[in-house]
């Protein structure tokens, strides 16, 4: 069985060796409930800074739970290549699986936005729905064993997150027409940006806006993807050609 991951905020000048440390009440709950975990077995907790500590559960109650901490470990799991995920807004139980296994392929920032055929959110579910976003990456960090938390930045809109970005540079939009392949172009100059468009994809409007502000349309291949398949099948594609797998 796989050592348990615990993800404790940014508390980092408590975590030295030999310290009694307590959970965070979030992490206490999911050791003594969830994990149901008993004085003496061994854990690792990280602050999403970098590096992890090696610990075990030293008291256990009703209210707390404490850690002796053991040592630290300045171990890493990023992806050879830091990029980001520019991500139109989909359906929420899609949107959600997409920032799961981004996190779980390295993606090292994700840029929710809303395109033209994105589904329309009001200011309060964006932000429901942005804490929400917020909770998975912690989650799939403690389980696919990063020790650095990706930033998932304020939705912004398309034109919005051009304007900032520009110039565009080493970007690549998805768009199934397009002449070249993702493979090709990140066999050439490995994009720091990848963007995927909706249900329904981009329009050819906001590809033209993109390509004007620096992007390079791309295809992932003969077959059209769902928009969640495209954001994996593109990440992974880019881990491989930098060397991630090695």
């Amino acid at each position: 069985m796989l050592t348990p991951r615990i993800f404790v905020g940014d508390d980092v000048h408590a975590l030295t060796e030999g310290a009694e440390y307590v959970l965070p009440p979030v992490a206490a709950r999911h050791v003594a409930q969830a994990l149901r975990m008993r004085v003496g077995q061994p854990l690792a907790v990280f602050t999403g800074t970098g590096g992890e500590y090696a610990a075990a559960v030293e008291r256990i109650d009703r209210k707390h739970v404490v850690v002796r901490v053991q040592r630290h470990h300045a171990i890493e799991r990023e992806s050879a290549q830091a990029v980001t995920l520019v991500q139109s807004i989909i359906a929420a139980d899609m949107m959600d699986f997409v920032i799961r296994k981004a996190v779980e392929l390295g993606a090292a920032v994700i840029a929710p936005i809303r395109s033209a055929r994105s589904q329309g959110l009001s200011a309060e579910r964006e932000e429901r729905r942005a804490g929400r976003w917020r909770q998975i990456v912690v989650a799939a960090c403690e389980q696919c064993g990063r020790n650095r938390l990706p930033d998932v930045l304020p939705v912004a809109s398309f034109d919005a997150w051009l304007a900032a970005a520009q110039p565009v540079r080493n970007a690549v939009i998805l768009d199934a027409g397009a002449r070249r392949s993702l493979a090709a172009q990140a066999a050439d100059a490995s994009p720091r940006f990848v963007l995927i468009g909706p249900e329904g994809a981009f329009t050819d409007d906001e590809i033209a806006r993109a390509e004007a502000a620096g992007a390079t349309p791309v295809h992932a291949g003969p077959r059209v993807l769902r928009a969640e398949t495209a954001a994996l099948a593109a990440l992974a594609t880019l881990n491989a050609l930098a060397g991630d797998a090695r």
